[in-house]
């Protein structure tokens, strides 16, 4: 019988745990306008964007997602390679903290990696219930967390500032949010009630929105009007329910990413460093 070793705990991953993220996708909309939105993150006293990202808004008539179609794609890939290796080939299983200080550089067999960049969560606003869920992986292959959030109405505060964004003309409204200034600038000649992130509740899209420390901006950089409906699904058959203060606190410690060596039957996962701390957009 061959033994797989466990040299140390990592977000308490294993094989079988990771095959299970697959979970049953279930159908909860259509959707019709497919948005684009460039989402960049700075620092405090910086110009430029230490991150930018192209998040991805579907928009049907009962409900709407938000997320990051790459980080997506990047986090399947690995949960299918890790999903397919054979158990009855592996001779040993190491797996490393980020503080272990693995290098792979120079490891002989075959690595992967999947990195903490870009945006994991996924945003499911229900328009009939006003609730939004959060789907997120606070740990990179860990479980996937999720928590409810209910907003009530926003207290939006609309100006008759207006500018042209995307071709459209744009009124202004401003909003505070857990801590945080928002300006945004949205379009009747879109007359959706809905925006990036968490952001909904003007009389039109919102194209633009922005803090008022310049930390964090979504602008819409396309939108579509699908001529075939898209599935708007969610995964969360086996999503862990959270608070939202629970869930910030793993944010908090989520790692850079993770690393995998196969050589041989023998497998090492190691956990990679952040790179950049964790900036949160709510801080109440």
């Amino acid at each position: 019988m061959k033994r797989i070793l466990i040299i140390a705990g990592i977000w308490g991953i294993s094989i079988s745990a990771i095959a299970q993220t697959t979970g049953n996708k279930r159908t909860i909309d259509n959707a019709s306008i497919r948005c684009y939105y460039l989402f960049n993150k700075k620092k405090e006293a910086t110009d430029k964007a230490f991150r930018s990202d192209t998040m991805v808004l579907y928009i049907g008539a009962k409900a709407s997602k938000f997320y990051d179609p790459a980080r997506l794609g990047r986090d399947s890939m690995l949960t299918a390679k890790i999903k397919n290796m054979d158990t009855q080939t592996i001779k040993s299983m190491n797996i490393y903290k980020a503080d272990s200080g693995k290098d792979f550089s120079n490891m002989p067999g075959t690595t992967s990696s999947s990195t903490a960049e870009g945006e994991s969560y996924q945003i499911i606003k229900d328009k009939l219930t006003h609730k939004i869920n959060v789907l997120d992986y606070p740990a990179v292959m860990g479980d996937r967390f999720q928590y409810e959030d209910e907003l009530g109405t926003l207290p939006w505060k609309i100006s008759d500032n207006t500018d042209t964004i995307a071709s459209y003309v744009c009124q202004s409204a401003t909003l505070t949010f857990r801590g945080r200034d928002y300006k945004a600038w949205f379009t009747t000649d879109i007359p959706v009630n809905d925006g990036p992130w968490k952001f909904s509740g003007l009389p039109g899209l919102i194209l633009k929105i922005e803090d008022t420390k310049d930390l964090f901006s979504f602008t819409l950089i396309g939108l579509e009007q699908l001529k075939v409906a898209v599935p708007i699904q969610i995964d969360d058959a086996k999503a862990i329910k959270c608070s939202r203060a629970d869930f910030e606190k793993l944010r908090k410690k989520q790692g850079g990413g993770m690393q995998i060596n196969f050589n041989a039957g023998n497998v090492i996962i190691a956990e990679t460093a952040r790179e950049f701390e964790y900036i949160p957009m709510e801080i109440e």
